[in-house]
């Protein structure tokens, strides 16, 4: 049975799940006692409103909290929220253009749990989630005290998820924690070959979490990758994972398609679970191939016969856009062929995840070979 302070927990986590709703829990916390909040932001003591929502410009996005000088009501203070997501396109640019409207220009504070990865350049300032809300513990108001330090544990316990097996996970958006620091420790070791090889952290479709890797194809051209797409099934779901071992052609037209397909079906019998699974043990990693499962077809979307493949091919060399589904692979636009495996992380970390990510990559770069 859970019991009533996990119940609370879970209750509070809904809310501090969502930017929004974090702003506006950080909001009434200024207005039950805006000392903490001033000293961590290190202003000067005196006379100041916090607003939600600020408008940045026609178009231009909205700044989650604002603190103004009062009586002038001047702008000193900028605070961007960031949870599940990340920095999007040019969002703080437009949020700096706001800024330097001002003189002198207000402060401006990026605001998650992973300001080590996602730090943002100056004039930002990162700042830890678990910092801001923690900062309340000398609060003079009790009521805030108790609200900002559940607040702060909620954090603090999804902080440690992301990096503990993924089998405890409770926190909504640890899976994006753990798919941003995955990647992030995949890159490390990726940039190292110096070719342009790297990793990084996004969204499905679906808006779930997902990382991918790339390290350039041995026999490709320049906009020929080997790569692994891996994906969360969903917030709920945070111990399972999708494993797309795949060739990955970054560009346009007939030539991109076709070489895509061409290095696809060259590579796949190396793509799927079998192979894959016999990789991983020669490695050392046995426990991460017995993670590993596929539906049928060990990991292809279909097994056709090679005259389905050879229609396929002088479809794209006629110049017809790929169809919806590919004969074999798992695709996206044509350009991104896949095969599907299943990971089981219940038992897994995100470092795991890494070496499971790495050594798929390794295993595919040698037979491409």
């Amino acid at each position: 049975m859970v019991d009533t302070s996990e119940r609370r927990r879970n209750a509070l986590g809904r809310l501090v799940a969502h930017e929004n709703s974090a702003s506006d829990l950080l909001a009434l916390l200024f207005e039950m006692d805006p000392e903490p909040l001033l000293g961590v932001l290190g202003l000067d003591t005196g006379t100041y409103t916090c607003q939600r929502e600020v408008q940045a410009g026609a178009g231009k996005g909205r700044l989650d909290l604002v603190l103004r000088r009062q009586p002038e009501s001047r702008p000193v203070a900028v605070l961007e929220m960031k949870g599940a997501s990340d920095v999007h396109g040019d969002q703080l640019d437009r949020y700096n253009a706001w800024a330097d409207g001002f003189t002198p220009t207000p402060r401006r504070f990026y605001c998650s749990l992973d300001i080590e990865l996602s730090a943002p350049e100056a004039p930002w300032q990162a700042l830890s989630l678990i910092e801001v809300f923690g900062t309340w513990k000398t609060s003079r108001d009790p009521h805030a005290v108790w609200l900002a330090g559940e607040i702060a544990d909620v954090l603090r316990t999804w902080d440690a998820e992301a990096d503990d097996v993924m089998g405890k996970v409770t926190g909504w958006y640890v899976p994006d924690l753990v798919s941003r620091r995955t990647a992030s420790a995949v890159d490390v070791q990726l940039r190292a070959f110096g070719d342009g090889s790297m990793a990084g952290a996004y969204r499905t479709s679906g808006g779930n979490p997902m990382f991918m890797a790339w390290r350039r194809h041995p026999h490709g051209s320049d906009d020929a990758w080997v790569a692994v797409d891996v994906r969360c099934e969903g917030r709920g779901a945070a111990s399972r994972w999708l494993v797309r071992p795949c060739v990955d052609v970054v560009g346009n037209g007939q030539s991109a398609l076709l070489e895509a397909h061409d290095l696809a079906v060259q590579l796949q019998p190396a793509m799927v679970l079998s192979a894959v699974r016999m990789a991983l043990i020669d490695q050392g990693r046995g426990r991460l191939a017995a993670a590993l499962s596929a539906e049928e077809n060990d990991g292809l979307a279909h097994r056709p016969a090679p005259e389905i493949l050879a229609a396929w091919r002088a479809r794209l060399a006629a110049g017809e856009k790929p169809r919806r589904r590919h004969p074999v692979f798992f695709h996206d636009r044509g350009l991104r062929l896949a095969t599907q495996l299943r990971a089981d992380a219940t038992e897994l970390t995100r470092d795991d995840l890494a070496q499971l990510t790495v050594g798929v990559l390794d295993h595919l770069v040698e037979r491409a070979r």
